[in-house]
């Protein structure tokens, strides 16, 4: 499977995953993915998060669903050459998230954008602690009605990140409060059951034209 089908088979709405597409998004062997779905059974429940498909030849093929995926195989392994614009879309489209959001402040530029998104960064880190693990990914986008800028964000934690009132904080800093005429940011938690992948990939559009991934 190549880069380009890989691309295409976790693009989006895909919600059922084989054993070997799964090996790939969490870069481990087939065998040690067949031993972590054993020691998971309690998560397999037919027809809701395990279905098979039958085969006229050989063995059927069993498909798991993707909200099942990140509990039994953890945080996904960094590819080693993410300079490649199609291993990292999907790598960061595939990992897992706890918040989405979407930050435009007034008349920002890219290089000022940058710089918002690693004092955003910075910060948490600083607030949460280096053992949180907090990781911030963004990609930089033209506004379609002007000549400035605005990005899209994801953000994930090893620790449980419950309250977002400290992040709302921190991002009105950065982009502005909220008023009755203006969102400079919207920040949501990653609700998998809704969005699936989609959102990830979202954030990650061809069109980006500047991404990082904080960590």
């Amino acid at each position: 499977m190549d880069n380009k089908e890989v691309h295409k088979d976790y693009y989006k709405e895909q919600q059922w995953y084989t054993t070997n597409q799964i090996s790939h998004l969490f870069q481990i062997s087939k065998t040690i993915c067949k031993k972590r779905i054993k020691l998971n059974k309690s998560l397999l429940k037919e027809n809701h998060t395990i279905i098979s498909i039958k085969s006229k030849k050989g063995k059927d093929t069993n498909l798991y669903h993707f909200s099942i995926l990140n509990d039994i195989f953890g945080l996904r392994k960094k590819p080693a050459h993410l300079t490649d614009k199609i291993d990292k879309m999907n790598y960061i489209g595939t990992s897992k998230w706890d918040y989405i959001g979407f930050m435009t402040p007034k008349r920002s530029s890219i290089s000022d954008l940058k710089h918002k998104m690693n004092y955003f960064h910075n910060q948490l880190i600083l607030h949460y602690g280096k053992k949180s693990g907090i990781r911030v990914f963004y990609s930089i986008e033209p506004n379609t009605k002007d000549k400035y800028f605005h990005c899209h964000f994801l953000l994930n934690s090893k620790v449980k990140l419950k309250d977002s009132s400290y992040i709302k904080e921190l991002l009105e800093i950065i982009s502005g409060e909220k008023s009755k005429y203006e969102t400079p940011f919207i920040l949501r938690q990653y609700d998998y059951l809704n969005f699936g992948y989609s959102g990830s990939f979202y954030s990650f559009k061809e069109k980006s034209i500047f991404d990082d991934l904080l960590d």
